[in-house]
């Protein structure tokens, strides 16, 4: 094979491997917007913003919690997008002085989104703003995580934690700053 020819084969393949990569740049981040899906978005800014909380939290909380499905209902008995029990519910509602409230309500996207949004707002006031410690409590329940507070039961490192007593409350904690961490990339004019 002469060297113009081996020239010709080399620049056909980089050429094709520059076409992959560009194709690939192009389609990915549609791929991974439609894997990381911005549903009721009015409820959520209005919500969010309302809270002093970031968009992105928002959705990291919902994905993780109930993966966008309004009316599921963990064993645990967590309702709706952001999985509240019927006592924390019920105790929101009387917080927030919402009439006629029943735990079937948690089941509608406006009410749960809100209910939520306010749950991790007072979560993150209870622990001085650490946002680790209002996701640990938002799943292991904030006396648990209080006393683990209290009892200097948490690993930390850096100021992210790093153990946890409850092994499902650190997966979930990992989990749920996995996935903020792909809204804040995918989406990251949202909070600005």
């Amino acid at each position: 094979m002469s060297n113009i020819a081996r020239h010709k084969n080399r620049l056909i393949y980089t050429g094709i491997i520059l076409l992959m990569f560009i194709i690939t740049s192009a389609i990915a981040p549609a791929m991974l917007r439609g894997m990381f899906p911005m549903p009721h978005y009015e409820l959520v800014e209005r919500y969010a913003l309302d809270n002093n909380l970031q968009i992105t939290y928002v959705y990291a909380v919902i994905k993780a919690e109930s993966g966008f499905r309004k009316e599921v209902v963990s064993p645990k008995g967590a309702i709706g997008l952001m999985q509240i029990t019927e006592k924390t519910g019920t105790w929101i509602a009387s917080m927030l002085q919402v009439a006629d409230f029943t735990p079937d309500d948690l089941k509608k996207p406006e009410i749960n989104i809100r209910f939520g949004c306010w749950y991790l707002s007072y979560l993150m006031d209870r622990f001085n703003d650490n946002r680790e410690l209002a996701i640990a409590a938002y799943n292991a329940g904030e006396g648990a995580v209080s006393r683990w507070v209290e009892t200097g039961m948490i690993t930390w490192k850096d100021m992210k934690i790093k153990g946890l007593p409850y092994r499902e409350t650190e997966q979930y904690l990992i989990r749920v700053n996995r996935i903020y961490f792909v809204y804040k990339t995918l989406y990251p004019d949202m909070d600005s």
